[in-house]
């Protein structure tokens, strides 16, 4: 950075980030670590529902209302908080970062331009999950916003190496305007769990019940004669699914949404831990903040190829990846039946889940704005 001079900085997100979520975590952990990197850091989010997290202590946070007329919805919290975004990173001489592609798409229609977009998704391919007749138009108008999101940014941050190769191959975009960085987690959520004995038989599922969880799997392990609890935390377009489930299978138990402490003690006491997913472009492209977790607790875990980190935890021998549904359940049954085998994933996993704490990731994106500048990528 020209003269050790360091930037200001204007993050725009369209959640509340009073909630937390994988989403949210990402938005809030880097924000607070930029500020504590050096970087004077503005946030400009819809008004919370509740109290922010203390991380944001020293970060300038706008709140801005974003209802119309009484109403607030997906697109007027676009427009406006992108509209607010672009006004406070101009006033301040700050560079803009986006957060959502679809965020950013609505933005280029209020005169962003120049901005970094965090791509914590491919948006359109949510649609591949949707049973809907309106779901193939949606998809098409919702990748001509991001098309024009990836356009009109300066640079673009990539969440996983496989949204990073599509992002070049299939969206044209130069590597030189790509940097990959992955979700990660707070090692303060998960301290003191993890003390008390394993219960025989206890799996589990932590996670938004996204439609791309594999519920059927779920299903399948569930009904498996090893296993004595299938517990899943969380909450989501499936819920109804798994409360349902819950009805019909003696050994599942569905909590909903818990805070940290219990959640992660309930993690901490089983034997595997979960991720199956159904394949999709969505569920490659991914950085599932869950696993990260799940190595931090040290835990066995199975879970669905695809995402880039599974593709790193299995080389490493720090979880067993799957592509079946078949395959899943004997993976599960086989971890349950071997403790030198849990041990062996368990030893791993730990190893590796230092390198996924936010703190690594903020490190990396510091280090990012910092190159991009001395190269002048904002200038004009």
């Amino acid at each position: 950075m020209p003269g050790g001079e360091v930037s200001g900085l204007c993050l725009a997100h369209g959640g509340d980030v009073s909630q937390p979520s994988g989403g949210t975590d990402r938005v809030t952990a880097l924000a607070a670590g930029l500020q504590e990197d050096g970087f004077d850091v503005s946030l400009v989010v819809p008004e919370p529902d509740a109290a922010l997290p203390s991380r944001l202590d020293g970060v300038d946070v706008h709140p801005v209302e974003t209802s119309r007329l009484g109403v607030s919805n997906a697109l007027t919290r676009a427009e406006t908080v992108a509209s607010i975004g672009r006004r406070v990173a101009r006033e301040r001489s700050a560079i803009l970062q986006l957060e959502h592609s679809t965020l950013a798409g609505i933005g280029t229609l209020r005169g962003c331009d120049g901005y970094v977009l965090d791509m914590h998704d491919i948006g359109f391919a949510r649609f591949d999950h949707v049973d809907s007749p309106a779901a193939p138009a949606l998809k098409c108008g919702l990748a001509w916003l991001e098309r024009r999101a990836i356009d009109r940014a300066a640079h673009v941050l990539a969440v996983s190496e496989y949204m990073c190769r599509t992002l070049r191959e299939e969206w044209g975009v130069a590597d030189d305007r790509i940097t990959v960085v992955p979700n990660g987690y707070f090692p303060e959520r998960i301290e003191g769990c993890g003390d008390g004995e394993t219960i025989p038989g206890r799996v589990c599922f932590l996670g938004t019940l996204h439609p791309k969880v594999d519920i059927e799997t779920l299903e399948m392990i569930a009904r498996s004669p090893a296993v004595s609890e299938l517990v899943i935390v969380g909450d989501g377009a499936q819920r109804s699914r798994v409360d349902e489930l819950a009805t019909e299978v003696d050994s599942v138990r569905a909590t909903g949404r818990l805070p940290d402490t219990e959640a992660f003690e309930l993690m901490a006491r089983a034997r595997v831990l979960v991720n199956p997913q159904t394949d999709s472009e969505l569920q490659r492209s991914s950085s599932p903040v869950k696993l990260y977790y799940y190595a931090a607790l040290g835990k066995a875990m199975v879970v669905t190829e695809g995402p880039s980190v599974v593709d790193k935890l299995v080389s490493a021998r720090a979880a067993k990846g799957v592509s079946s549904r078949r395959s899943f359940v004997s993976a599960v049954e086989e971890l349950l039946d071997s403790p030198d085998a849990r041990r062996e994933l368990t030893r791993n996993a730990r190893r590796l889940a230092k390198e996924f704490t936010w703190e690594e990731r903020t490190r990396d994106l510091a280090a990012m704005y910092r190159e991009l500048e001395e190269d002048r990528v904002f200038e004009g």
